[in-house]
């Protein structure tokens, strides 16, 4: 596994919001050979809207607008079935059920497979992504919900504390069910559930026969690659809607993480990608790109790799054959790996 020095970012850095796909679809559509005289001819079907928390699109190329239409509403419905699954803020989720009750069982099979991928990344990276990370945030949440929070971040015995109820390892996965070890235990999927889902509508609509295909629902998949033979362009933008970086992607995923995406206070010190073996937020990178052949591992990786830092990012990568990192510095700098 190499790594390339990729140079400095950009001036007038501002804090990216979500990675996008952009030029992707000319105002003319292109032709593609091959499509018999009078046949309709294929072009973009796209949808923008909201899901799973975050601004959303599907865009799907195919001749006939009904058969893409129809097959876009069945996506947003196969969404809204996973939301119910793994949202942390409908009490009902399996999610919400687990951390309320501590063991569950009759889960669904999208549930167990999330938990399982989230506890191999969990020992993949040596605890740098645990998906038990939510007593942390349960702290972080209560003391800067307070208008005399200390800026500098909760108690540290209060971080020990719920440092004591983290860890995947002591989570018991079975075919239907799954428990945690220690009462008091709960769990967040959001580094890894959104990748699962963008996967998961990714894999539907290949099945149903769609070639050239882009879902982002909170990280980013694709299908083939652009209808003209050339790669999806997907690019980096910054709050202020610029692009400061273009990565190209054929038939596979790429997700980011980065401190600034939920941040506590207003320096952004304290923000929502926890440190397992801290207590704090980690403070190694400033963000991490990754492409990989699935959005559920390079969703996971990206926080993994953030929270673990650039000295043990190749060892973590190796475990996802084709998997690739570019990791920025707070310095600005950015190497490739």
């Amino acid at each position: 596994m190499s790594v390339t020095d990729v140079g400095a970012r950009p001036k007038g850095f501002s804090r990216r919001q979500a990675l996008k796909v952009v030029a992707a679809a000319a105002a003319v559509p292109v032709a593609i050979g091959g499509l018999r005289l009078l046949a309709p001819e294929a072009r973009f079907h796209v949808w923008n809207g909201e899901a799973l928390g975050a601004v959303s699109s599907m865009m799907i190329w195919h001749p006939n607008a009904n058969f893409a239409r129809r097959t876009m509403t069945r996506m947003l419905t196969e969404v809204s079935r996973l939301d119910a699954i793994f949202s942390l803020f409908r009490s009902g989720s399996e999610l919400s059920r687990l951390n309320r009750e501590g063991s569950i069982s009759g889960v669904s099979r999208d549930f167990v497979t999330v938990m399982e991928a989230g506890r191999a990344m969990g020992l993949a990276s040596d605890g740098a992504f645990d998906p038990t990370v939510q007593p942390l945030w349960d702290v972080y949440s209560r003391h800067f919900g307070s208008p005399l929070a200390n800026l500098d971040g909760p108690a540290a015995i209060e971080l020990e504390a719920a440092r004591q109820l983290v860890g995947y390892h002591r989570i018991d996965i079975g075919s239907r069910s799954v428990a945690f070890a220690t009462p008091g235990m709960s769990a967040t999927l959001n580094g890894i559930a959104q990748g699962y889902i963008t996967d998961r509508i990714a894999d539907l609509l290949r099945n149903e026969g769609f070639e050239h295909v882009v879902v982002e629902l909170g990280e980013t998949r694709v299908l083939g690659d652009h209808p003209d033979g050339r790669p999806w362009r997907v690019g980096l933008r910054d709050q202020d809607g610029n692009t400061d970086r273009m990565i190209e992607l054929v038939d596979g995923a790429m997700a980011m993480s980065g401190g600034y995406g939920t941040v506590f206070d207003p320096s952004g010190r304290n923000h929502h990608l926890f440190d397992p073996a801290t207590g704090r937020s980690a403070d190694r990178l400033l963000d991490v790109v990754i492409s990989a052949q699935r959005a559920t591992d390079a969703d996971a990786l990206a926080t993994a790799i953030f929270v673990a830092g650039e000295t043990r990012a190749a060892s973590i990568l190796a475990n996802y054959a084709g998997a690739s990192a570019i990791l920025t510095r707070h310095d600005g700098t950015a190497i490739r790996i």
